[in-house]
């Protein structure tokens, strides 16, 4: 497995991994480094979340669980060690890891919104109050805003200036209230292309 640790899925999709997999392992001393069994592989969809993922795995696994039982009880498998050096750490992930920069570029942020799911989310700042991005869709470089990186660039569809880029907001959820699309939340803000999140 390339990332090993407690969260695995969330971390492929935040890098921008396009295709992930399952593997059945041996057990050893160390964190997911035994010698694997079997491996089982599937694309990542561009607009896919960690818990859309997380669940086609889940049936994955339990496929390919039984067919290594089998295979080792046919002794059909060949034990293949591990390349460490391709290995990367998915650690535990934090609140911290949810908080939107929008410096970065519109695809790495459409990533960590979609990785985060369903905790921590990834959220900015609005007007003093936290917003947490549940939906997004990167824009046409024609959309950048680079210069000024949080800044509303649109409002119909919600748009925000982002690194490189711009990041379409669908779905949205200001502290305290419900999820709502972001046509929705920009009408009830009265949002204008003056409003900064993040700020």
């Amino acid at each position: 497995p390339k990332y090993r640790g407690a969260a695995p899925i969330q971390w492929a999709i935040v890098r921008g991994e396009t295709r992930t997999g399952v593997t059945t392992m041996r057990i050893d001393a160390g964190l997911d480094t035994g010698e694997m069994l079997l491996k089982a592989e599937t694309e990542i969809g561009p607009e896919e979340n960690a818990v859309e993922l997380g669940v086609r795995l889940a049936a994955m696994g339990a496929d390919l669980l039984v067919e290594t039982l089998e295979g080792l009880r046919a002794g059909r498998i060949v034990a293949e060690k591990q390349d460490h050096t391709q290995a990367t750490l998915a650690p535990l992930l934090k609140k911290e890891d949810g908080a939107i920069d929008w410096s970065q570029p519109a695809q790495t942020i459409h990533n960590r919104v979609r990785g985060l799911q369903p905790w921590p989310g990834a959220q900015t700042g609005f007007r003093g109050v936290p917003l947490h991005v549940w939906k997004t869709r990167p824009c046409d470089a024609a959309y950048g805003g680079e210069k000024f990186p949080g800044r509303v660039l649109r409002l119909k569809p919600l748009v925000v200036a982002c690194g490189e880029g711009g990041l379409e907001l669908l779905e949205v959820q200001l502290e305290g209230r419900k999820r709502i699309s972001a046509a929705d939340f920009a009408n009830g803000q009265r949002l204008t292309d003056n409003d900064i999140l993040g700020a």
